[in-house]
């Protein structure tokens, strides 16, 4: 017996494939302002306002398994250092010493009972608090308990570690109060970290971004490495309140796209096993749910005309005994094979979005996702800073659900 929720899935996506004309009650999609992914005013807008004021993916539990454990978040110009308490509490803190502004952080991730500044010996415990000032006697009345470590809001999600620096900004449940419905019983908590991919991508983020939350290009780009895999003509999508979305796509011939003789690990349910599961969250992450292993993929600006994608390869804790290592080494090539596919177009599509031919990208049905999110990123800086030239039309809103 499925639940109701999961019914509407089976039964949308096979709407989707007896589908012969574009939805009557669905609107047509305006195109996308060019600019957007080439005007050094918008991708400032977008560092001013909206990077810095919504949560962003930061890692995962596994990463810090035990009491010392941190690691660092390095992107968008920041240094976040994430790191896990002697009760086992995770906090997020600037990776800046509180005196004279220096890393206290370089390696990307460790171990250590305290964080000691390699300029001059200043140390932090594990939960921010300044411990030691060398030569204290030549400051003059330093309280040490008005100088911890700056705290960045953290909050976790299934395991998923966000950050964020705006402390008005949704709680973190809230926020995501769709994708962990869209997550079900799938048992993403118990998931450890594999592997951390990073790829450079040519082209703007959301250029990047785009190629990733569309099924259209599969069939052209991928057709020997996933289109063997997936029915593209049953992809169906719902689009959530805060720009996310969830895509369903009917598997052919196996419960997993990584081979049809692989053991499927017990916990997901049939819905998983049956349909690849795309969970695309504004901002900038996407997961394809594959019950062996999944990518959490994050892009990250670079500059205007640049950007990468941090793959952090998900699995599960090996139980057998048996060195599963070379099947994980397998995995990293396939992750790099695939997103070859897609890269060697980014640099040209970058060039040609930058040359002026083209006024607007024009989006289908398929790809109204791609339209949701650049909806979502206006109503983050604020529809009224936008130059109108750069603006979207708010056309989805009311086939949003919550």
């Amino acid at each position: 017996m499925i639940d109701e929720r999961t019914a509407r899935v089976y039964e949308g996506v096979e709407r989707e494939v007896n589908r012969k004309t574009y939805p009557e009650s669905f609107p047509a999609l305006p195109e996308v302002p060019v600019g957007r992914y080439t005007d050094p005013q918008f991708y400032d807008l977008e560092m001013k306002h909206f990077w810095r004021r919504t949560w962003l993916h930061a890692g995962h539990v596994s990463q810090i398994p035990e009491p010392g454990s941190f690691k660092l978040f390095s992107h968008l110009g920041l240094s976040i250092i994430i790191s896990r308490d002697s009760e086992g509490e995770i906090h997020a803190f600037h990776n800046v010493c509180r005196h004279r502004g220096a890393a206290l952080v370089t390696a990307s991730q460790g171990t250590t009972r305290r964080f000691i500044c390699p300029y001059h010996s200043w140390s932090y415990g594990l939960d921010g608090r300044l411990l030691g000032v060398p030569e204290e006697r030549n400051f003059a009345c330093i309280n040490k308990a008005e100088r911890p470590l700056v705290q960045v809001r953290c909050e976790t999600m299934r395991g998923m570690i966000f950050v964020n620096l705006d402390n008005n900004a949704l709680p973190l449940t809230e926020y995501f109060a769709a994708t962990e419905r869209e997550l079900g019983d799938f048992p993403l908590e118990k998931m450890i970290v594999k592997d951390v991919i990073t790829i450079e991508m040519g082209c703007n983020w959301k250029a990047a971004y785009d190629n990733f939350l569309e099924i259209y290009h599969v069939n052209t780009v991928h057709a020997k490495s996933i289109a063997p895999f997936l029915d593209s003509r049953s992809f169906l999508i719902s689009l959530y309140k805060h720009g996310h979305a969830r895509f369903a796509t009917r598997k052919r011939g196996a419960s997993t796209i990584f081979g049809t003789d692989l053991e499927i690990p017990e916990g997901p349910s049939a819905l998983f096993k049956d349909h690849t599961i795309g969970l695309p969250m504004f901002p900038n992450n996407f997961i394809a749910i594959d019950p062996v292993a999944f990518g959490w993929q994050s892009w990250w600006p670079t500059s205007l005309g640049n950007s990468v994608m941090e793959f952090t390869l998900m699995g599960w804790e090996n139980q057998s005994g048996v060195d599963d290592s070379p099947f994980w080494a397998d995995m990293n090539k396939q992750v790099h094979a695939i997103a070859g596919e897609d890269l060697h177009l980014f640099g040209d599509l970058q060039r040609n979005l930058e040359s002026g031919v083209l006024k607007g990208v024009l989006m289908g049905y398929q790809e109204q996702a791609l339209y949701w999110y650049q909806e979502e990123i206006d109503r983050q800086i604020g529809i009224e800073n936008i130059p109108e030239h750069l603006r979207i039309q708010q056309v989805l809103a009311a086939v949003a659900q919550d």
